[in-house]
């Protein structure tokens, strides 16, 4: 962000709801206005009160006086989230009509009178709607998002009593969704045969663009394929540990011609052919997105992934990919330049492999999750163990737009403890990571110091969480002498 954005941006105070009264009730409005930046010709009262209404999370329920404030400033109310006993009726009346995001999916024993007379007011401004239908609410919830003309999130998860006709008639009545997730539902039987694009029936198309099915149990690759027939424009799939379908080469294949802006794919613990990756990354070469942790993803996959989709790559989760070795993270690093985030936790990378003349070409990383496991040996040529940890520090000191760091010293096995991330052995070199929020390396065997903390506080302004492995001697003194000086950080 610039300074002149910065400077002209108002940074709005965030307190949890019961603060905000003893905030209002003892500052002066100058003070206040001064410290939120909040524009003089905004109602500071009115400022304050739909700062404090306007997002309501399931954890906020709990508050003493919630109830009571909900019905006084229902029309404030933008955002609700519910736990399993929250009382939306005090949401029912007609003041309430401003909602744009709606979530009761956790919601147990809810009126569906009160559900009805929430919908009706808030039809026209709703964008998001997260529920849990059964046969008792389906027909009237239907007919209510069939007239949500500015809904783009439709979260279905959790159906009770689900039944193919059902599911069709929600997907018909509301072409203008554009996210739609039918994630935690058993789907097994059915095929949606008639929902498929036939150009006898003129059927539109939907505006899908974020089809979510994760943990849904699905028997037939022709339920996926006839709800991606109606989507072209989907760029987003995602499918973690699903049930009952392996994902082939015929389904890549397929997903390509229907869906040719597919961009992002999930698939996490998702079970499939040998030969599916292969194909998906030959048939959709544009991908930005790939994840698919605990998958089995192989080197020679990582390789073809390289050659296809390297330069559009910004995302890539790899983690527990068991198969891998470490020849393949290495490959990623040098070929990938458009790299955002990364994370292969649970799969190891030996810098001993790299080469003199190696570069990471990964320098637009903002997150990145490394396991560098240098191998126990019965010995090392002389120098070699500094000369892999110079090289080391110098590569990590090339990545300076990291806001999220994370290093472990192996995942399956300890090994030398070849970066220690210590003044002695070169973390002054990493003084380029100065946009760096978040540190974890608890699990590079090296306790740090307070000499290294300070330094880190020092050279990397922006730090809000630190994970290390604090010196037995010295935990609480190190990090009660953090917290007095940078209260708002977070040491584990």
């Amino acid at each position: 962000m610039s300074a002149h954005y910065a400077a002209q941006s108002p940074c709005y105070l965030n307190l949890p709801l019961e603060l905000w009264q003893h905030v209002y009730e003892y500052l002066a409005p100058s003070d206040l206005q001064q410290g939120a930046l909040v524009s003089k010709s905004l109602s500071l009262s009115l400022y304050c009160q739909s700062q404090i209404w306007a997002r309501i999370d399931a954890d906020d329920w709990v508050f003493e006086g919630i109830y009571q404030g909900l019905i006084r400033n229902a029309h404030l109310v933008r955002r609700v989230a519910c736990s399993a006993k929250s009382q939306l009726q005090v949401l029912s009346g007609p003041q309430c009509q401003s909602l744009t995001h709606l979530d009761i999916e956790k919601m147990r024993f809810l009126s569906s009178t009160v559900l009805e007379q929430i919908l009706e007011h808030n039809y026209g401004s709703l964008q998001s709607l997260r529920i849990r239908l059964d046969r008792t609410i389906f027909l009237m919830v239907a007919e209510k998002i069939a007239r949500m003309k500015g809904l783009k999130e439709l979260y279905l998860q959790h159906w009770d009593g689900i039944h193919q006709e059902a599911l069709e008639t929600v997907l018909e009545c509301c072409p203008q969704v554009e996210v739609l997730s039918l994630g935690h539902n058993s789907l097994y039987p059915f095929r949606l045969e008639n929902i498929q694009q036939d150009e006898s029936l003129s059927k539109l198309p939907l505006r899908i663009r974020s089809l979510v099915l994760d943990g849904a149990v699905i028997f037939h690759d022709e339920l996926v394929l006839n709800l991606a027939s109606r989507c072209p424009d989907m760029e987003s799939l995602c499918m973690q540990g699903g049930f009952g379908m392996r994902l082939s080469k015929e389904l890549a294949t397929s997903l390509a011609i229907l869906c040719p802006r597919l961009q992002r794919v999930n698939f996490t613990q998702q079970s499939m052919t040998q030969d599916f990756f292969s194909t998906l990354f030959r048939v959709l070469p544009g991908l930005k997105e790939i994840k698919v942790a605990k998958s089995s993803l192989t080197s020679d996959d990582i390789q073809i992934m390289i050659q296809n989709c390297s330069p559009t790559l910004e995302i890539l989760d790899i983690g527990y990919c068991t198969s891998l070795e470490s020849r393949s993270v290495l490959s990623i690093l040098l070929g990938c330049p458009r790299l955002q985030q990364m994370d292969t936790r649970g799969v190891d990378f030996n810098p001993r492999e790299m080469e003199s003349t190696d570069e990471w070409v990964c320098t637009k990383l903002k997150t990145l999750h490394l396991e560098i496991l240098l191998p126990k040996r019965a010995h090392y040529a002389e120098g070699e163990p500094e000369r892999i940890r110079n090289s080391l520090y110098r590569q990590l000191a090339r990545l300076n737009r990291l806001e999220s760091l994370q290093l472990g010293a192996g995942s399956r096995d300890r090994g030398v403890n070849i970066l220690e991330m210590s003044l002695l052995t070169g973390l002054s070199s990493l003084s380029t990571l100065s946009r760096l929020q978040r540190l974890d390396i608890k699990r590079l065997n090296h306790a740090v110091r307070s000499a290294e903390v300070a330094w880190m506080l020092e050279h990397w302004p922006r730090l809000q969480a630190m994970g290390i492995l604090l010196d037995t001697n010295a935990d609480m003194e190190l990090v009660r002498a953090v917290h007095k000086t940078n209260r708002d950080i977070l040491v584990w």
